[in-house]
């Protein structure tokens, strides 16, 4: 019966991959098929823009995906690599990049080739390092690197300018680098369940910050008066779960700045606060942070952005409107 099943199984993929080359697609979906490996005919796509592999038993990339030279989006997560696939990095129109969920501890210097990538997910992967070329991933707006064994992060970080959500919990940082003050349009940062043992000073510098989870680190002393009140900017600031917050005395102190978290729950003087304090806002901040709102929205448990949503039909115009400036210079003007 196991023999059958995968008869039927390679054929169905075999078969999806006939229609994408015969309709032209620019989506190819081979998530969640127990695949080893990827088909030949995958070769035979060239305009692909997004290739599902997500969920799969891939060990491996095949060169082939090399000549998939206008992909855009490429899943992997939930795979079997035990290896940063070097072939990715010929890849360099990719924006969207999920390795989450394998077996990668490192990350080529190759990486850094990849200058049109604009959301990385590399959680629970074993990661022990991250290289100093993704300061060349200039347009990079979303990382996430849970779950892993990181004890410290590249200087070139700061170099990631577009950078608006940041996720490293779960990892073994001992602190950040400094030049992380240079991320203006950070938004969202979650430092949760690391090894800090202080509050990062660069936090002062973010003026787009809204959301920062310090909580469950081994941070003892508080801040000096000024670095409190130089984060006020910051909606929620999470110290939760560190040992500072086991005194009394210090709590009392924190909760005097109504945008710091210091136990996992705001009492109902705390939230009447806090909304007291947003609806003091001028109209300009308002309109100047019009869009933070929606990072809040999008702020769910980072356990929950390990995989990566699939494609389907409703997305082909998306995919046509990303060939748009490409296809515009056969356009021919008549007068």
């Amino acid at each position: 019966m196991n023999r059958i099943y995968q008869f039927f199984r390679h054929n169905h993929v075999l078969a999806i991959c006939e229609d994408a080359i015969d309709n032209k697609s620019f989506t190819l979906n081979l998530s969640r098929f127990e695949m080893p490996d990827v088909p030949d005919l995958v070769e035979k796509c060239p305009i692909l823009l997004k290739l599902f592999l997500n969920h799969n038993h891939l060990t491996k990339l095949p060169p082939i995906i090399a000549s998939l030279s206008r992909l855009q989006v490429l899943t992997l997560d939930y795979n079997r690599l035990d290896d940063f696939p070097m072939v990715i990095c010929q890849l360099t129109n990719l924006r969207i990049l999920n390795l989450s969920c394998n077996q990668i501890s490192k990350l080529p210097p190759e990486f850094g080739h990849l200058t049109q990538l604009e959301t990385f997910w590399c959680n629970n992967t074993g990661l022990l390092e991250i290289p100093e070329e993704i300061g060349n991933c200039h347009r990079l707006e979303t990382m996430g690197a849970r779950g892993n064994k990181l004890k410290n992060l590249p200087s070139s970080l700061g170099l990631l300018k577009n950078l608006r959500w940041l996720t490293l919990e779960s990892n073994e940082l001992t602190d950040v680098p400094a030049t992380m003050e240079a991320l203006v349009k950070l938004v969202h940062l979650n430092l949760k369940n690391n090894h800090l043992n202080e509050v990062p000073a660069c936090l002062r510098h973010m003026r787009k910050l809204q959301y920062v989870f310090l909580n469950n680190n081994h941070i003892q002393t508080i801040p000096a008066e000024e670095d409190l009140f130089g984060t006020r900017f910051v909606r929620i600031l999470n110290l939760s779960e560190n040992p500072l917050c086991d005194e009394e005395a210090a709590r009392q102190q924190l909760r005097e700045h109504l945008h710091i978290r210091c136990s996992e729950r705001l009492d109902t003087e705390g939230r009447q606060r806090l909304s007291t304090r947003s609806s003091e806002q001028s109209e300009d901040d308002e309109e100047e942070e019009g869009d933070v709102y929606s990072d809040w929205e999008n702020s769910i448990a980072t356990s929950d952005l390990d995989t990566t949503d699939e494609s389907g039909p409703e997305n082909d115009l998306e995919d046509i409107s990303m060939l748009i400036p490409e296809l515009s210079r056969y356009i021919t003007n008549f007068t």
